[in-house]
Formats: structure tokens, sequence, C-alpha cells
């Protein structure tokens, strides 16, 4: 359950950088990205970033 905790907040994150240009510190993202595997790092942080370009994109599409 922390885990998805902690992948939802960084797809929110993420999103809300893209869109309103709020920037977060890198330490945020690094404190919730802690996983067991190198692996599991690139996959966790891969589909972050797959998800919150496509959101954004999307919104980007619904609006304009």
């Amino acid at each position: 359950m922390s885990k998805l905790k902690n992948f939802s907040l960084v797809v929110v994150n993420l999103i809300a950088d893209l869109w309103f240009g709020i920037v977060r510190k890198p330490e945020f993202y690094d404190k919730h990205t802690v996983t067991r595997t190198k692996r599991g790092y690139v996959l966790f942080v891969s589909m972050a970033g797959i998800i919150a370009v496509g959101s954004a994109f999307w919104l980007y599409s619904r609006i304009y």
C-alpha cells in the first residue's frame, strides 16, 4: 500500500510540474522513489513518467 501511495504522489506531482510549472526539489522525488532493486527503481520512475506525460498531454488535448 505504501508503494501505491508513493507512486500516486509522484505521478500527481510530476503532472503538476509539467502542467503548472511548479517545480519541486529533487529530494522530494528521491524520498518517495525508494525501492529494493535498481530494476524496480527504473520501472517505478519509467511508469510514473509515462503516466505523467500522458496525463499532461491528455489534459492539453482536452482543453485545446
